[in-house]
């Protein structure tokens, strides 16, 4: 696969490869390389199977663009290739050139220390919601995939699963399906929470990992933030709290969206519990079993959410 890589590297773009090798993360061991080129610029190179179209995935990279050249945001620039295109379709995968982000993901220990990384990561969820709204309402995206429409309802497999899932997806579904045409929809990142930031050496934050970015609701996106720290069963209210002081800071949240936070964040946790559940052999995961607890205090709890706005 490295071969085929190199080919549409030395065939796509101008650039003079010194040295290429597999990186680890991605959801395929082959599809995440780092390059270093002759002048010694470093990139990501990924080289992906997508499941939606090119030109969906096109509006998303053009987006990533659009953050980093207009928002001034803190993200990985694309790398544009000869025709000046910024993906190369190859039969079953798709490839495109990103820069190379020198850092590392938070510890526990930085998350631990203060709040102002979490308020950070809070304020640039909401730059990119501002974002977003100028964009989807300038590019006219395609609507291929958009979640919390009728369709996207029926697309959720819940079939042969834990009953205690099944009744908290349908709790969920019954309560926000009449309500999701009150809230403001556009582009999510759709995965936005610490593990894909980036902390670099001169202390900056960078968010990574935008390819899973779709059309959604945006307090669903905040909803996935919020879990991924609540998660954390000894300081995850603390970190939630300290995330949302930052998010509301430049944006403001609605009645609607406060009214039904607490459901979304459910939602989206069992919708994350269901994919792992499919996906994994071992029941017995730390991460999965974490995620059980949150959704036994969630449902414990229904406004355990919304108490941290106050």
């Amino acid at each position: 696969m490295e071969d085929r890589v190199r080919q549409l590297l030395s065939k796509y773009y101008n650039l003079t490869i010194e040295n290429i090798s597999q990186l680890e993360g991605g959801y395929c061991l082959d599809e995440t390389y780092r390059l270093i080129t002759s002048d010694q610029m470093t990139y990501v190179v990924k080289y992906i199977q997508y499941d939606h179209s090119l030109q969906y995935l096109q509006s998303i990279l053009k987006f990533q663009n659009v953050l980093h050249d207009v928002h001034q945001y803190p993200c990985a620039k694309l790398l544009p290739s000869k025709d000046n295109a910024l993906i190369i379709d190859d039969n079953d995968r798709l490839l495109f050139v990103q820069r190379f982000i020198e850092g590392t993901e938070p510890s526990r220990e930085i998350l631990d220390r203060n709040d102002d990384y979490l308020q950070t990561m809070g304020r640039l969820l909401a730059r990119w919601r501002c974002a977003s709204r100028e964009y989807v309402s300038e590019m006219h995206m395609q609507e291929e995939y958009e979640e919390f429409t009728n369709e996207w309802w029926e697309r959720q497999d819940v079939k042969n699963i834990d009953s205690f899932l099944i009744s908290n997806f349908f709790e969920c579904k019954q309560f926000l399906i009449h309500r999701t045409d009150r809230f403001e929809r556009g582009l999510i990142h759709n995965d936005f929470h610490t593990n894909n930031s980036i902390l670099t050496d001169n202390s900056k934050i960078y968010i990574i990992d935008l390819v899973d970015a779709c059309q959604s609701l945006f307090i669903a996106d905040l909803a996935t933030s919020l879990f991924h720290l609540l998660v954390d069963k000894q300081n995850g209210k603390h970190r939630a709290k300290a995330f949302l002081c930052g998010y509301q800071q430049l944006v403001t949240l609605s009645t609607d969206e406060i009214d039904t936070l607490d459901y979304f964040v459910r939602l989206k946790l069992t919708l994350c519990i269901i994919e792992d559940v499919h996906e994994s052999t071992d029941m017995e995961n730390s991460w999965i079993q974490s995620c059980f607890d949150l959704l036994h205090r969630l449902n414990n709890d229904s406004t355990l959410v919304k108490t941290l706005l106050s």
